[in-house]
């Protein structure tokens, strides 16, 4: 009859310290795990941009240019005569509004403006004039537009019939879309808000405002 031979222990500890340190070095050369961080790839990854990205020498592009005049009227000539039935006579109106703008670096520009309202009617007679400084950014936003938010004060005198009448300081926000149909002409359309801040009758005009000029 066969009989069972005993296995030396110490065989057998052998045998598993070799396995083991076999699987001890597979472990080692395995890559190491580093864990990524999502909000550091986020951050390094390209970003678009705020503002968006107008090609060069395209005439929006182009406007706003460090060291540029423009020249332009932000009211346009308004010449007007109005008639009124049963003898009430006619009024007749005539208003210019020139401004300049310097942009004394890239979109940044700094300027004025000058108002000046003559109105005729059959009692009587005004004359309003005003001047007052600006700041304002252009924002390019396509090839041909682009817009350029202007924020000043305003100071006017009104005299009618001869005498003296009133003194306003005005604050004046103009916020035109710009059209550049070609280099060193645009003309713009918007909404502009003009607040009395003195004067004994104050008043808020909310209108829409054309401006047509060039620049040099």
């Amino acid at each position: 009859m066969y009989q069972l031979r005993p296995v030396p222990v110490g065989l057998f500890l052998g045998f598993a310290f070799a396995f083991s340190s076999v699987n001890a070095r597979a472990q080692n050369n395995q890559p190491v795990q580093i864990p990524t961080n999502d909000a550091a790839a986020r951050a390094e990854a390209p970003k678009e941009p705020a503002i968006p990205t107008v090609p060069p020498n395209t005439p929006a592009a182009i406007f706003g240019g460090k060291h540029q005049l423009t020249i332009a009227s932000d009211a346009g000539l308004s010449i007007s005569n109005t008639t009124v039935n049963n003898g009430g006579g006619s009024t007749t109106n005539i208003q210019l509004q020139p401004a300049v703008d310097y942009f004394i670096i890239d979109n940044l520009s700094l300027g004025g403006f000058l108002l000046l309202n003559y109105t005729h009617a059959p009692s009587a007679h005004s004359t309003t004039f005003g001047i007052g400084p600006r700041i304002g950014y252009n924002i390019p936003l396509s090839p041909l537009l682009s817009i350029w938010p202007k924020l000043g004060f305003s100071f006017s005198s009104v005299t009618s019939s001869g005498r003296s009448d009133s003194n306003n300081l005005a604050l004046n926000i103009f916020v035109p879309l710009m059209v550049h149909p070609a280099p060193h002409f645009f003309l713009g359309f918007g909404p502009a808000l003009d607040v009395d801040l003195t004067g004994d009758t104050k008043s808020t005009t909310i209108a829409g405002r054309l401006t047509i000029g060039g620049w040099l």
